[in-house]
């Protein structure tokens, strides 16, 4: 399974969403968990809301601190921003979403679509490189089949619209 872990300052917001984004649309295939460097007491109220807005339940999530235990697990590391120095986690990617404390709905609704579509390009990304890694012609060729065959489909229906 595929692990990934989600920086924050205070695990309240951005890393939160993330987390929940990504156990959402990777379904098994993988796994995400999320931490702060300066937890803070509960999850914002706000992200709550907006991601309640999507089919998405976080309500009963806390807020952690960073550990090495969470860093070992790790395949990818993500910073949430760059409130939060690179150099002390060695991340695989920093996205440059600010905090939103304090801020209105709908910036937080704004902040979970983004957040979002950045979610599904990394699980996009990180399923292309297990593709990758396929050594044996057969089994890349079967797939290959699939992907096309997928794709002559929704043409298809894309045409017929």
């Amino acid at each position: 399974m595929k692990r990934v872990l989600f920086i924050d300052v205070r695990n309240a917001t951005r890393s939160q969403i993330a987390e929940a984004w990504f156990n959402h649309l990777a379904r098994g295939w993988g796994q995400a968990q999320s931490c702060g460097t300066m937890p803070a007491n509960a999850i914002d109220p706000r992200a709550v809301l907006a991601m309640s807005e999507v089919g998405v339940d976080i309500r009963r999530r806390a807020p952690k601190p960073i550990s090495q235990q969470l860093l070992g697990q790790a395949r990818i590391v993500v910073l949430m921003g760059k409130d939060i120095h690179p150099r002390a986690f060695s991340p695989t990617y920093v996205w440059n979403f600010k905090d939103l404390t304090g801020k209105p709905m709908e910036e937080m609704r704004w902040l979970r679509d983004q957040i979002r579509e950045h979610v599904q390009e990394l699980i996009e990304e990180m399923q292309l490189e297990e593709l990758d890694q396929i050594s044996t012609e057969p089994e890349w060729q079967s797939l290959m089949h699939i992907v096309l065959s997928s794709q002559l489909r929704l043409n298809r229906l894309g045409s017929r619209a």
